[in-house]
């Protein structure tokens, strides 16, 4: 099995895992927004994760904070959920794509009006 393989597989699994988690057993009343995890990205040594996000209702850097104060207990829940050799660290960032495809839309509208 390759390892881009792998690692595609593998964050898809965590992707699908942390959603659950996020969803059903975090307490923290901050979870109960609409967060949608966007993207998962993996290094090849499946020993880091970064999990991009979206949050709908609340603030997004507050999320942020919060999803990675609580980095640890999720690792942990991981761990009891799948199989792995090791459970990568992760870490959760915001998924910025959307903001920056409309700077850009109207940055080539601002261009080609001139």
């Amino acid at each position: 099995m390759s390892n881009s393989y792998r690692s595609k597989k593998v964050a898809s699994l965590l992707k699908e895992i942390i959603s659950e988690i996020i969803l059903y057993e975090l307490k923290d009343p901050i979870f109960k927004n609409f967060i949608s995890l966007t993207e998962v990205t993996i290094g090849s040594d499946l020993k880091k994760a970064t999990i991009y996000f979206r949050a709908y209702g609340k603030e997004n850097e507050e999320i942020e904070k919060a999803l990675n104060k609580a980095k640890g207990y999720i690792k942990k829940l991981l761990g009891q959920k799948i199989t792995l050799k090791f459970i990568p660290d992760i870490e959760f960032k915001i998924d910025l794509r959307e903001e920056k495809e409309k700077e850009l839309e109207e940055l080539l509208a601002k261009i080609s009006k001139s």
